[in-house]
């Protein structure tokens, strides 16, 4: 298992072409994690909570492949699946960095542009930054981090 980080058109898709695609093994996501969070790039949130389908009278079989729900159902299925995004979506109207839980986990949330910069620019207060990126030993740090100015430019970016 692995961490798979698309980076989003600022429509919400996945941009197309490969430098918008990033992947990380599960063992060396925390090492990134860890730099980030000594650079200041991440905050400590809670991870929000999903919608139940039960506050939306739905169930599992609502949900299967080439079932003709009713129209009260398809309405309510719908209602579900865009408060189910909301949540995967949301942000703080102004924050200090990227949720640590949207990259912990690969769970589809949406790591806004605002995030980003604030995580950018958290990491580019550093004095030692340029050190940070030099070309020695694992590239995977400067790697993600134009990754990271990448998504910035773009719409954003998904863990999946």
């Amino acid at each position: 298992m692995g961490y798979a980080i698309y980076i989003q058109t600022p429509d919400g898709k996945d941009a197309e072409g490969d430098e918008n695609y990033f992947c990380f093994a599960s063992t060396a996501m925390p090492r990134t994690l860890d730099a980030m969070t000594n650079f200041g790039m991440l905050v400590d949130l809670p991870i929000p909570t999903f919608p139940k389908l039960s506050e939306y009278q739905l169930k599992r079989a609502d949900f299967l492949p080439r079932t003709e729900p009713d129209k009260d159902i398809a309405g309510r299925v719908a209602a579900y699946r865009a408060a189910y995004l909301a949540v995967k979506d949301a942000s703080e109207p102004e924050p200090t960095g990227i949720p640590a839980y949207k990259l912990e986990h690969n769970d589809g949330y949406l790591v806004t542009v605002a995030e980003i910069t604030a995580a950018l620019t958290n990491y580019e207060a550093n004095a030692n930054v340029d050190i940070a990126e030099m070309p020695v030993g694992d590239l995977t740090w400067p790697t993600w981090t134009a990754f990271l100015r990448r998504a910035k430019s773009l719409g954003g970016l998904r863990t999946y």
